[in-house]
């Protein structure tokens, strides 16, 4: 077949080539010549250029098959760093949140046991306030007590002679007795 096309082509060229005229002949003996160049091409090299064009077609579509699977990959990756995204967030507001409840409840806690101290001391103070006080009004009792001795005494030795004085303890000593 490819024989016969040669062959075809070979003869138009002959048959062309023998019309009259400069300009129209050049011409054409550069078609011709370019047509029977072109049939050399493809009858000597025909299956490799076949063979190359496939394989090109081939790879062409391999590498838009990959292209594509690099998308959809790219698109998936996307996805999931979206959803990666979306996940660090929300724990990075729950690990907020919950760092402020934490805060609040240690703030509580610390001032509630600040409350605790304060009322312990007061209590303290109060009790040892109260302690203190006793002290003073006992110390002022047996200074009192003391003084008023000592001034009955006083008076005593001014005012009671001997005789009174014996009076004084008998009387006593029967009131003890009854």
């Amino acid at each position: 077949m490819k024989k016969a096309f040669l062959m075809s082509l070979f003869f138009v060229g002959l048959s062309i080539a023998s019309e009259s005229g400069e300009e129209s002949g050049v011409l054409l003996w550069k078609a011709v010549n370019t047509v029977i160049l072109l049939g050399i091409i493809a009858y000597f090299g025909g299956k490799h250029i076949k063979k190359f064009l496939n394989d090109r077609r081939q790879s062409v579509a391999n590498m838009v098959l990959e292209a594509q699977k690099a998308k959809e990959d790219s698109i998936k990756a996307l996805e999931e760093a979206k959803r990666k995204l979306e996940e660090a967030n929300y724990k990075l507001e729950e690990g907020i949140k919950l760092a402020k409840e934490t805060a609040e409840n240690e703030r509580k806690h610390a001032l509630a046991q600040a409350n605790e101290i304060a009322e312990r001391i007061k209590s303290q103070a109060k009790e040892t306030i109260n302690i203190e006080i006793k002290r003073a009004e006992l110390k002022l009792k047996k200074y009192a007590t003391q003084k008023a001795i000592e001034v009955a005494q006083t008076l005593l030795n001014q005012k009671v002679d001997p005789e009174t004085s014996k009076a004084i303890i008998n009387k006593t000593i029967k009131k003890l007795e009854a």
